[in-house]
């Protein structure tokens, strides 16, 4: 069911199995997975339903560093979390692209200092494929052959190093509706909208959490008593409250020390221009384009590192998106998705511009094609969130972010840059602008309360449980290790039904 926090009593305290805090898409799994349980569940958000301004306040902290958009613009407050920043339609409707983390993304590579989970892909190969069911997506299938056809096959001829894989496109609303609806019948799970997480009390000596204090702007004071709980707030949010913890009992070791540490974004690179040697390149790059498969899945082509190339730890993990860049003034492509796609300017869901392979008029103007790379970030411990000596409207410190593309990031850019010129030379010529620097504002956060099995070295467990707590667990993207080069979103959903599984085992509900 759904509660609005505004109707609360000052001083009221509700009592619970597990208390989520945060109700984006790892909060919404993990509390629809509980459904069925025989458990009590508390889903505390933030926000509500639509953008308020007073909500939107507490998303403000301070940035140092390189130039970065801001704490405020790059996260939400709401029901759905983040999915209300994903700023591309897929037929009129909000949407974004997905793919998993690479098999290479788990493993340590050498020269990497904190590169490797815990664990290999195959502990999450079934999560992804009933993660693919719970956003709306075809099949658990991202390599290019399954979805090869006669006129929008892979190209050849490009070389080892490059392989053809894809993404796959969903909509917002089939990620976040289904979730929605399933919580607002389960008589076992309350959603408390306007419910804002600013500390926590605990049980004397022992290493339990046992209250979660809550606030609502403008209205109640109150609290949740918890066996469990569970922040799901976010990369930037998950660190802040653990950082609030830690300050409030003096915590020390057992994490402590990495908490807010390795934060991680996904840097865009506009570098490089492919002029091929023959019209028939781009006449035959409908793989690349957007389109839907036979099954009706979505999906746009896209040329990815080979998994061997990124075992020397030299490069970072990257894809890469083609568009058409038109070469003569005035030329205008009219676009076959119009209904699908934002204009070619406003770089939509598949970077724009798709649907132009299919369009005789629109390929014969074209005469190079722009390679947008979506980039991996190495995880570095300086790149941090800490507490800022401001306190928000409800008294608690700030978020403050220190961010830098730094010159081991860039020199291991520049070699992704170089494979990438040297596997197409065969069909084209790569112009690559040395002085472009990628831009960081994806609003993909992570990595500020990273997974690692000695607490010398990581914030959580394999599992998501807090060093320092027996009862504190975290979910999300904070918790990655490292966070490969794509939307987070089907890893975020299919490590929370991973952690809905163990819950599961360790409460026995």
């Amino acid at each position: 069911m759904e509660l609005d926090a505004k109707h609360f009593t000052d001083g009221a305290t509700l009592d619970t199995d597990i208390c989520i805090v945060g109700a984006g898409p790892a909060g919404m799994v993990l509390a629809s997975e509980l459904v069925d349980r025989q458990c009590d569940v508390i889903l505390l958000e933030s926000g509500g339903s639509r953008a308020e301004p007073e909500i939107d306040a507490l998303n403000v902290g301070d940035t140092s560093g390189n130039v970065y958009a801001g704490l405020g613009a790059t996260r939400h407050r709401g029901l759905g979390g983040t999915t209300h920043l994903w700023n591309s339609t897929l037929q009129g409707a909000v949407a974004a692209k997905y793919a998993p983390l690479d098999a290479s993304d788990f493993a340590p590579r050498p020269g990497l200092e904190h590169s490797g989970w815990p664990f290999g892909i195959d502990e999450l190969r079934a999560h992804y494929e009933r993660a693919q069911r719970i956003c709306g997506l075809g099949p658990f299938a991202y390599d290019a052959a399954p979805w090869a056809r006669p006129g929008a096959a892979p190209w050849s001829g490009i070389g080892d190093d490059l392989v053809s894989r894809v993404y796959q496109l969903g909509t917002r609303d089939a990620l976040v509706a289904p979730l929605r609806a399933t919580l607002a019948r389960a008589s076992n799970v309350r959603v408390s909208s306007h419910a804002t997480a600013v500390g926590f009390g605990v049980n004397g000596a022992a290493r339990r959490v046992a209250v979660v204090h809550v606030a609502t702007p403008g209205g109640a004071r109150w609290s949740v008593r918890a066996k469990w709980i569970v922040l799901a707030a976010g990369a930037v949010e998950n660190a802040r409250l653990l950082l609030v913890l830690n300050r409030s009992l003096s915590i020390t070791g057992d994490g402590a020390e990495w908490v807010g540490r390795c934060f991680m974004e996904h840097p865009r690179d506009r570098a490089l221009t492919l002029r091929p040697h023959s019209p028939s390149t781009i006449e035959s790059a409908g793989f690349y384009d957007l389109h839907r498969a036979a099954d009706g899945t979505w999906i746009v082509g896209r040329l990815a590192i080979a998994n061997a190339a990124l075992e020397s730890g030299a490069l970072l993990n990257a894809s890469a998106t083609l568009f058409p860049r038109v070469t003569h003034a005035g030329a205008r492509l009219r676009w076959r998705l119009r209904a699908v796609l934002p204009p070619f300017a406003a770089r939509g869901l598949a970077e724009g511009g798709h649907g132009w392979s299919t369009r005789r008029s629109s390929t014969s103007r074209v005469r190079e094609l722009e390679l947008l790379l979506n980039l991996e970030q190495l995880p570095h411990p300086d790149n941090r969130v800490t507490l800022s000596d401001r306190l928000d409207s409800l008294g608690v410190p700030l978020p403050s972010l220190h961010w830098e593309w730094r010159a081991d990031d860039q020199a291991r850019l520049e070699r992704v840059r170089a494979l990438v010129a040297r596997s197409l030379g065969g069909i084209g010529t790569v112009t690559i602008d040395a002085r472009a620097l990628p831009d960081p504002n994806a609003h993909h956060h992570a990595g500020t309360t990273r997974m690692h099995d000695d607490p010398n070295r990581g914030v959580v467990d394999r599992h998501g449980r807090v060093h320092s707590a027996d009862n504190l667990y975290v979910a999300g993207a904070s918790t990655f290790p490292t966070a490969g080069f794509a939307n987070p979103t089907l890893t975020i959903v299919a490590m929370a039904l991973r952690l809905a599984r163990h819950l599961g085992d360790v409460a026995r509900v």
